[in-house]
């Protein structure tokens, strides 16, 4: 089972790299989007197409490792007013929540990207390129997410349960 969370760790990291390398490139395409729109008065017609299928990878290669760090959006407030022993079941039930929505999401979407390849959608726009691979990066990040949601969720499993000191 280690191997397996390592394997999954590294992919994680894979995709942030990802993520990041897809930043550099919106940086590089709107620098000249810029340069070629307003310097040279030509315009071209694939850095806008190609900045969207980015953005998308940026959000869905960079979810997991958010996940994994618990860097996501949390409002925590009610659950840190709350005795140790609630707040941790609280905390749980998040998790068994997070893990079945991303599950939901990836299967969907994973299901869609299928349909999407098989019919050769592409996106409208300028430039032709294959729906399904933005479909895939949602694929990917929404199920990467899953298994972190359930790897918390079992990692709290596993942790002591407050004594009744540490709940007065």
């Amino acid at each position: 089972m280690r191997a397996i969370t390592r394997a999954h760790d590294s992919l994680t990291q894979l995709s942030f790299w990802g993520a990041m390398l897809a930043v550099v490139y919106l940086t590089v395409v709107t620098g000249w989007e810029v340069i070629g729109r307003y310097v040279l008065g030509s315009p071209a017609s694939w850095t806008s197409d190609t900045a969207a299928v980015s953005f998308a990878l940026v959000t869905f290669f960079a979810a997991p490792m958010l996940t994994w760090k618990m860097g996501h959006a949390s409002m925590s407030a009610v659950v840190d007013a709350l005795p140790i022993g609630a707040a941790r079941w609280i905390h749980r039930f998040t998790m068994l929540l997070g893990a079945a929505a991303c599950a939901l999401v990836a299967w969907y979407a994973g299901n869609e990207s299928m349909r999407l390849y098989s019919r050769g959608v592409m996106m409208i726009a300028a430039t032709p390129i294959p729906k399904w691979l933005v479909m895939m990066a949602l694929t990917y990040g929404m199920a990467s997410m899953a298994l972190y949601f359930f790897r918390h969720l079992f990692a709290s499993s596993l942790a002591a349960e407050p004594t009744d000191s540490e709940n007065a």
